[in-house]
Formats: structure tokens, sequence, C-alpha cells
């Protein structure tokens, strides 16, 4: 399929007639398959792809299950405003020309859709020229569903967000979707569930009339719980949006807090109290050093001296004490000589002379000597008492200047933090506003966890319910169990899960080989020898290293994911066999300058035989435009008129016309 031409009339920005010409152009035999859009944000890139998807799937564009209402709501939000306004019934139209091959038959089809306000669509279409009245709108949508299905339009029409969307998916359920759409394995679950209707049906045909009541009674029982269950979730999940919400206003009012100083005010009567025990300490502390100073301290700051005292005063009392000594023992020994006269006669005076010389030689020691500073007994215990007190007062005193200054230190922080913080009457609207927020988190948060907890009954009862229907259907298939019928429908199950199976896991290894081919092509250098592993089950896509083991993606950066959704998508899109045009809208939003480098140079030019991209100025930039300029067809540069409020299109891409005009 090659799109040729999209007209949009007064569709979104685009006010009256447009035609754009999308028909990729060759240089020679080089293919040019890019066909670029620039705009700014707000200009009408977005309305280009939503006509091109709109115009192929219909309602489906939008899900797969919309009702006729809301589709026809959106098509009216989809006029141009402009035009509403100056004609309340205007018409809007979208008309695609794509030349297609479909069934061995080259063609050159149109599609057109259009609508009015509070009118239903009417859809068209014409091949080569001559439009086909055979079909009627529902059947003119079953011929391009044939052509495009939905599930695999997704994979080849899509914007930044659906990749952002698949990306962030770590569930893997989108994937598990896009791939079981891809494969038809909905389709054999739904055929599948069918049989298993029929078979029900056949049962209660031969039932008898209590059985059937029986049945009848616990589906509508089982009807009415499901009816609870879905209500209770859905209510749980208003409460949890509203709950949700209300922790983001509590983070807002909390970081506007912390902004006003709300940290400090939190804690300010705390520390203004703290800080007057500090002083209290700090008074204290100072009294102690002053007593200190003003006692024995000063004779600590001179020790060489004091020691040099101490030794002299202990010096001079030894020699007082010896003269004291003499002066006693002269005057002890007349009495001694009388003494030894009585008791020794003869001896006496020999006796008596060894006295003299032995206690002479001892005072004539000290008889020469005298102290030099001459103070009494209790002056020199005084002064040697203090000496040693200054020693442990100058302990103390540095024990006291360590406490004093850690003190001042932390008197120093608290004074600061007290400045920082602003008065409480300041910060009093919005601590109350704050709590008020929190109340209504703990009242919310109550409720949503009770209508869990309801919920969780409910299905409780639903899934007993369910089990006692089963049986019930068992026993209504055993009676049935020599019927033909039975028996082929219950093989044509057999088979069909047999089959789903095997489907599977060959996709499934087909797919990982795809996705490791694209996910290499854009990957940097280091990710080259990364390996790819779907899970057949859950069809989860996780990439393993060199060593086997397996990389958890919610490490990766936001760039990475969206290189590896990418490569998820080229891999669906080769895996479906289709040869689509791929549209892709504002898609490098989140990438850093590398991993755009590598989707300019190696996804765009060969995503497909066409390629239309839209982009602003500064995701396609200078740099990068000069990169796939030699793939790109033809460009337009989308101009939003802010006074109409409307879009025009130019041929040429920002400055590139500009520089050609120059030129």
């Amino acid at each position: 399929m090659i799109f040729k031409t999209l007209t949009l009339n007064n569709f979104r920005v685009f006010n009256g007639q447009t035609t754009i010409d999308l028909d990729p152009r060759k240089e020679g035999m080089f293919e040019r398959p890019i066909i670029l859009f620039g705009g700014l944000n707000g200009a009408g890139k977005t309305s280009i792809l939503t006509a091109i998807r709109l115009a192929l799937l219909g309602k489906r564009a939008l899900g797969a299950v919309i009702t006729k209402k809301d589709y026809l709501s959106y098509l009216n939000e989809q006029t141009n405003k402009t035009a509403t306004k100056a004609q309340q019934d205007a018409e809007s139209s979208i008309t695609l020309s794509f030349s297609h091959t479909h069934q061995g038959k080259h063609n050159l089809y149109e599609v057109t859709r259009k609508w009015q306000l509070e009118s239903d669509e009417k859809l068209t279409l014409t091949i080569n020229g001559e439009q086909d009245t055979s079909l009627n709108s529902e059947q003119v949508q079953a011929f391009l569903h044939e052509i495009v299905p939905p599930g695999i339009g997704d994979l080849f029409f899509f914007d930044g967000e659906k990749i952002a969307e698949l990306a962030e998916d770590d569930t893997g359920s989108y994937l598990k979707e896009a791939v079981q759409k891809l494969l038809g394995i909905d389709i054999i679950n739904r055929l599948s569930n069918d049989l298993d209707i029929y078979l029900k049906g056949l049962g209660a045909e031969t039932a008898d009339k209590d059985t059937l009541k029986k049945i009848k009674a616990a589906e509508d029982q089982k009807k009415q719980i499901t009816q609870q269950v879905n209500t209770t979730r859905d209510k749980a999940d208003s409460i949890g949006a509203q709950l949700t919400e209300l922790k983001n206003k509590i983070a807002a009012k909390e970081h506007e807090i912390q902004a006003q100083g709300g940290a400090w005010a939190k804690t300010k009567d705390q520390e203004q109290a703290k800080a007057s025990e500090l002083i209290e300490l700090e008074k204290e502390l100072t009294a102690k050093i002053r007593q200190e100073l003003s006692g024995s301290l000063p004779m600590a700051l001179a020790p060489t001296a004091m020691q040099s005292l101490i030794e002299q005063l202990t010096s001079d009392q030894q020699i007082k004490q010896a003269k004291a000594f003499g002066n006693e023992l002269v005057q002890a020994l007349p009495n001694l000589e009388s003494a030894l006269n009585q008791k020794f006669d003869t001896q006496s005076s020999d006796i008596m002379a060894t006295v003299n010389s032995y206690f002479g030689q001892l005072v004539n020691q000290t008889a020469l000597a005298e102290p030099k500073l001459d103070i009494s007994d209790s002056e020199f215990a005084l002064i040697n008492a203090q000496v040693t007190e200054a020693s442990q007062s100058q302990a103390l005193i540095k024990e006291l200047s360590t406490a004093l200054t850690q003190t001042q230190n932390k008197l120093s922080s608290l004074s600061i933090n007290i400045e920082r913080a602003p008065d409480a009457a300041d910060l009093h609207e919005l601590y109350t506003s704050l709590r008020e927020l929190e109340k209504q988190r703990d009242t919310t948060s109550k409720e949503y966890i009770s209508e869990l907890l309801k919920a969780k009954e409910f299905k409780a009862k639903e899934l007993e319910l369910a089990k006692r229907l089963e049986k019930d259907y068992s026993k209504l298939k055993n009676n049935h169990s020599a019927d033909k019928a039975v028996e082929r429908v219950e093989l044509s199950q057999y088979v069909l899960q047999d089959f789903k199976h095997a489907l599977t896991e060959l996709r499934v290894t087909q797919l990982e080989e795809l996705f490791v081919k694209a996910y290499r092509k854009l990957a940097r250098k280091e990710d080259l020898k990364l390996s790819a592993k779907i899970d057949p089950t859950s069809f989860d896509v996780n990439l393993v290293d060199a060593e086997g083991v397996i990389i958890n993606r919610k490490s990766m950066s936001a760039g990475e994911k969206q290189i590896f959704a990418f490569a998820i998508l080229e891999a669906l899109g080769k895996l479906s066999g289709k040869v689509l045009p791929v549209v892709v809208d504002t898609p490098l939003g989140r990438l850093d300058s590398k991993h755009r480098d590598k989707l300019i140079k190696h996804y765009f030019p060969e995503a497909s035989e066409q390629v239309i991209l839209l982009s602003t100025d500064t995701e396609v930039d200078e740099d990068f435009y000069q990169a796939i300029e030699h793939k790109v067809s033809h460009a337009f540069e989308i101009e939003f008129n802010q006074h109409t409020n409307c879009s025009t299109l130019r041929e040429g891409y920002f400055w590139a016309e500009l520089a050609q005009e120059a030129i």
C-alpha cells in the first residue's frame, strides 16, 4: 500500500479544503521514502496522523469498544471550529487515496469519510475512479479492515505517546494484546468460548426443569454479583484516583512549605527551647572557667619555674631540718656524756669521742648550708598543694574549654536554623491546608480499602458460583457424552488449543529473531551482543546479555525503553506480513542525541517504502535533516495562524526552504 493523497476538509485545525501529496518521489533509481512534516507544537501534526487512522480504521481508531454515540461525538469534535462558527452544519470530510494490490489486482482506491453535526457519517469507496455503489458504509469499513486490521494499524500508525505507553509497559499486557491480535489468537479464544457456550446450550436442551431452574437461578445470581463486583471495582478505581490526586496535592503542599522554610519552622519551638538550655550551659561553663582562672591555674602557666621552686623549697626544708637536728644534738650531748661516764667509767671517753666524731661529721655537712627561701613548713605545704592543684586545674580548664566551644557551635547552628525559620503565623495557612488534605487522604484511604475488601468479597462469591455452575454444566455435558455433536465440539476445542499453542511457539520464535535484529540496528555498540527471550505465555519481552542474564527493563533509561519499543513495533510490523506505510508523530521527545541519531539514520529511512514523519524543529533539526535529506522525498511545514486558529501547509521544511530560496 502506498498513500497517494490526503484531503482534509474542515478537519481539526485545517479550515476549508487542504490536499496533501503523499506519493513518495524518486531521484533517478534511488528511492526517497520519507515524507517529512515539520510543525511546532499545536500546529497540526497530530491532525494528519489522526486523519489517516480515522480514514482507514473508522471508530476502531479510538479503541476496541466505542459506542456509536461516543464515535459521533468524537467526529463532531474533529470539525474545524472556524467552519462551524461560519456555518453550524458545516460538512467535514477526509479523503485518502492509495494504491494497493488486492486479490492479485493492483488498483487505486479512494476512501472518503464525511460527516455533519449530529448526523451519521457517510463512507464511500472509489476504485480506479469509479465509486463502488454496491457496498454500504459497513461493507466499505469491513473491506478497509481486511486491508488494515485495527490491531495491525496500531503497529504502523502511531505517535510518541503510543511509543511511551509501550516503552513503560512492564507488565507485557500491551504486547500480549498486540501479539494475540497479530496472530489471530483472540479469534481462537473467541471461537473456543463460543463452542463452550454451544455445549452448554446442548445440555440445556435435555436437562430437566429443576436442573435448568437451578442453573438459571445460579446464572442470575452470578450475573448480579458480577455487576456488584464491577460496580465496586469502578467505585474503588474512582476513589483510588481521588486518593492519588490527594497524595499529589499533599506532596505539592509539602514542597511549598519546604520552599518557605517549613523544615526549620516545624522544629522551631524545639530548637528555641534547646537554644535556651545551651545558653544556660554556656553561662555555667564560663563561670567554672573563670573560677579556675582565679585559683591556682596561673602557677600551671610556668611549669618549669614552679618545678624549680618546689625543688628549692624542698632542699631548704631539708637544710632547716638538719640544722634543727644539729642544735638539738648539741644541747643533748652534755647529758649524754654524763650518762656515759656513770655507766662505762673507763671507756666513756672513747664512746663519747666516737659519738662526737659521727654526729659532728653529720652536722658539719649542713652547718655551712643556708636555706635560700626562708618560709615556714605550712607555707611550703600550701605552695606545694597549689602547684599540684594547678596541674589538675589546667586539665579541667582544657575540658571546660572544649565543652564551651562545642556548646557555642551548637548554639550558632541553632541560631541559624531559627533565623531561617519563618514565623509560625506565616506558615499557619499552609499547615492548616496540609492537615486538611491529610485528613481527606486518611478518610479516602479508608474508603478505598473498604471498597477493595468489598470487591474481594464479591469476587470470592462470584468464583464460588462460577465453580458451582461449572459443575452443573459438566453434568449437562456428561448427559450428552454420547452425542456426536458434543464429541466433535470437544475435539474441535482440543484442536484449537493445540493449534493456538503451536502457532504461538512458532511465531514467538520468529518475533524474537525479528526483534533482536531490529534492536541491534538501533542499539549502541555495547548492546550488540544482547539477545531476546519472549515468554510464550505472558508475551513479556526480555533482553538477555552475553552471559545469559536477563536485563531488568525497569532499570533501563526512558530513551533505552523507547528504542526497545521501536524495535518491538518494527518486529511486530514485519511479523504481520503487511506492507503498509509507516506514520510516526513526534517520536523523539524522550531520546538523547545518540538514540535520536540511530533512529534518524537507521529506522526511518528503512521502516517502510513510505514513511510519513511528523516532527518538530527540535526533533529533526538541521543536523538530522542533513543526515536523512537524501531519503526525503519532499517536506511540508505546517504553519499555525494565531489570529484564525487554523493551519496551512507549504512545501519545504523550516530552514531548508529558506536556504533553498537564498540559493
